[in-house]
């Protein structure tokens, strides 16, 4: 019995120690600024310690990843990397990087733009849907690829990759509603697959190579899926279509994290308020998280919500512009609901709610009203929709109502009036756009939130909408 009761004290005495060295390294990552968080995955992704979803975020992947990145090289495993250990990690991350050569490229017969390790491959050659690049030894081989969703849809090409049999066999498979990954074996190669879905077609690319290149090659697979995004001609048009991309792992700026900390300098000064910008969000549960744009908030280093207190990113969607924060008092007296299964319809009255212009219209609230103009966005983006109330800089991340009060979109931007005059030789008016609903309590969904339903089908005043809404409509205030 006493040896029992000393086991049980044990456990709850390790249990105890681990939750404290979380909570430690929870803190300790989430000091960095948005952009050093990315970085540090990205590192752990090439030291072969981090195989997930590079999005500033922490989680238990991210923590796991630290640890056995410690435990690799016989540091204490706690999750809190010190100034030597940062140096380590940027010392053999970088390492990889320069061995293969991995540098952003963009492929114009594709529209999309990812990392490549150059050094593994010949020059690209033309392919029969984008590109081919492959070793001089044919041991590697990359395809990039862009389908039409009228030659073969968006999930017709899942079940295609994921099919076996023929030599092929499938490891692992991820289906989201703007991407999938694959990944397994094929004629004894390995392979991997990541294809993103937009408007009019899917792109992405597919990477094989013999198991001998294991040891780099799984590492510098799932960097360069977290480093793809897609664009719809001259990137520097500003469009919506942006996606993730890596961080420049080989500029100076890269290592400033890592100096500061190896002359025991803090960076906390640096990333606290010495400038300033605004956007709006709605709060989405009891327990303070907060709807917006990851725009909005995927690269500041302190968030306030005025009237509510701080705020933490919890996790950004950057292909959809989406993210969740959350309150640091988890608290919420109020929440959005969301339109259950009613499809948007064009024409029908919208309501959106904001803080545009935050420093001349201080800081107030700004209702507006209009209709749903079109159901898609810029060249034709399903994920969107349009809408006549007028938006301005600071409305984003708001919410657009129905007449019931039920959220059904996201405010996300608005047709740039002086590049559309550029274009079009005249100015658009009240041309705004916003995500579906559906998209952010999907995304909810992911994170394990629950969304809450809105199961009122009659029609409410202006005034009581207004009102009701006012109550978890929030300003976001992003500080750097």
């Amino acid at each position: 019995m006493r040896s029992f009761l000393l086991a049980v004290f044990l456990l709850f005495v390790s249990a105890g120690s681990s939750l404290a060295d979380y909570n430690q390294s929870k803190a300790w990552f989430n000091e960095m600024t948005y952009q050093e968080r990315i970085r540090t995955q990205f590192l752990l992704v090439f030291t072969g310690d981090y195989a997930s979803i590079v999005d500033g975020t922490f989680g238990k992947l991210t923590y796991n990843a630290l640890t056995t990145f410690q435990k690799h090289r016989e540091y204490e495993p706690d999750g809190v990397l010190d100034p030597a250990e940062l140096l380590v990690l940027q010392r053999d991350g970088l390492d990889l990087v320069k061995r293969v050569g991995f540098e952003t490229k963009n492929d114009a017969s594709t529209g999309i733009t990812f990392g490549v390790p150059v050094k593994l491959f010949e020059p690209p050659t033309p392919g029969e849907r984008g590109q081919r690049w492959q070793a001089y030894d044919g041991s590697i081989a990359l395809e990039t690829l862009r389908v039409p969703h009228t030659e073969t849809a968006y999930k017709d090409l899942f079940r295609r990759l994921t099919r076996t049999g023929d030599g092929r066999t499938v490891e692992f498979k991820l289906m989201r509603n703007d991407y999938f990954v694959v990944s397994g074996q094929k004629d004894g190669r390995d392979f991997y697959a990541r294809i993103m879905k937009t408007a009019a077609d899917n792109r992405g690319f597919s990477l094989s190579w013999e198991p001998r290149h294991a040891v780099f090659m799984d590492r510098v697979a799932v960097a360069m899926s977290n480093s793809l995004r897609y664009f719809e001609g001259n990137q520097d048009t500003g469009k919506l279509d942006a996606m993730t991309s890596a961080p420049d792992l080989n500029t100076p700026e890269a290592g400033k994290h890592a100096a500061a900390a190896a002359t025991g300098k803090s960076d906390r000064a640096r990333k606290m308020p010495t400038g300033s910008s605004s956007g709006s969000g709605y709060l989405v549960t009891a327990a303070g998280h907060i709807g917006t744009n990851a725009h909005v908030v995927s690269d500041c280093g302190f968030l306030e919500v005025p009237g509510h207190g701080t705020a933490s990113l919890v996790q950004a969607d950057l292909v959809n512009d989406l993210a969740i924060i959350q309150l640091d008092s988890k608290h919420a007296e109020h929440f959005a609901q969301f339109r259950s299964k009613q499809p948007i319809v064009r024409g029908e009255e919208v309501f959106v709610l904001g803080y545009p212009f935050a420093q001349i219209l201080d800081n107030n609230l700004n209702f507006t009203y209009g209709i749903v103009s079109s159901l898609a966005g810029v060249k034709g983006d399903i994920r969107h929709f349009m809408v006549s109330a007028p938006v301005q800089p600071g409305n984003s991340g708001g919410p657009v109502l129905d007449r019931t009060g039920a959220l059904i979109g996201t405010v996300v931007s608005r047709l740039d009036k002086f590049k559309t005059l550029q274009v079009a030789g005249d100015l658009p008016e009240n041309i705004n756009f916003a995500i579906r609903g559906r998209l952010m309590s999907t995304f909810m969904e992911s994170l394990g939130l629950s969304p809450s339903y809105n199961t009122i089908t009659r029609l409410k005043s202006p005034t009581v909408i207004d009102e009701e809404a006012a109550r978890y409509t929030v300003q976001i205030l992003c500080k750097n």
